[in-house]
């Protein structure tokens, strides 16, 4: 198994790690819960929420020392952590050693998951159902009751994967565009901090309720903020009625 990627580029010193707080390290079973969710190792979590929760680059060993594992199952974790786009590794001068820190856009974590993992295993799915399909209909007929089934499992299939593309472009697009309405709105929730309870019932922040009335909110915020500072009402509004066209 290869190495974690590592930047070219000088990462900045870090101190010493002294652990996490108290408050923050039980938080930790919260990121393997989810993380084991999603399909990956417990200690895929552990090793991330730590990065994340640590506030600073970590060596390998200072990893190692804060979960009480083996180096081999750090280094292993980083590497197939890296290999999903969810960390950076760069070269600690004053320190001599690699250091790791969490990907700071998990919008990018996301898409890479989608793409590489959902995306594959529907594309696979929908080409075995098509083929199945294709033999029912040879040998049993178009009355087959398999073969509605199938069909449906079908259209599911190019829905989902229909889906999941809009995403994946939609989310690529904003982030290469800094500038586009999607990319403010997406910014502006990261830094609400939106939790999942949040989105669904508009409790957080009083935004309305429901997904949809999220996303209006957060789309009509990004538009208010965007233009230079110190611009003129007129110019604003200007702006805000071009994006809603």
């Amino acid at each position: 198994m290869t190495s974690p990627p590592t930047h070219t580029h000088t990462a900045l010193t870090t101190a010493t790690f002294a652990g996490l707080d108290e408050p923050l390290a039980e938080q930790l079973p919260t990121f393997e819960l989810f993380f084991k969710t999603f399909g990956f190792k417990r200690l895929h979590g552990r090793v991330w929420g730590l990065l994340v929760l640590a506030g600073q680059p970590l060596a390998s060993r200072d990893i190692s020392e804060a979960l009480s594992i083996s180096q081999g199952s750090t280094s292993t974790s980083l590497t197939e952590l890296a290999e999903w786009g969810m960390i950076i590794t760069a070269f600690d001068s004053e320190r001599h050693c690699q250091v790791h820190e969490p990907v700071g856009n998990t919008l990018s974590i996301v898409a890479t998951i989608l793409r590489r993992r959902e995306q594959v295993a529907m594309t696979r799915f929908r080409q075995a159902a098509q083929q199945t399909l294709t033999y029912v209909r040879g040998r049993y007929g178009e009355r087959d009751p398999r073969v509605l089934t199938l069909r449906s499992i079908l259209s599911s299939c190019e829905i989902a994967e229909a889906v999941m593309q809009l995403v994946l472009n939609s989310v690529e697009s904003a982030l290469g565009d800094s500038q586009s309405l999607l990319s403010r709105a997406l910014q502006t929730a990261l830094k609400m901090g939106l939790s999942g309870a949040g989105l669904v019932t508009g409790k957080r922040a009083g935004l309305p309720a429901g997904t949809s009335g999220q996303i209006t909110e957060l789309l009509e915020s990004a538009s208010r903020e965007e233009g230079p500072a110190g611009a003129e009402p007129a110019t604003a509004n200007h702006t805000e009625d071009s994006d809603r066209a």
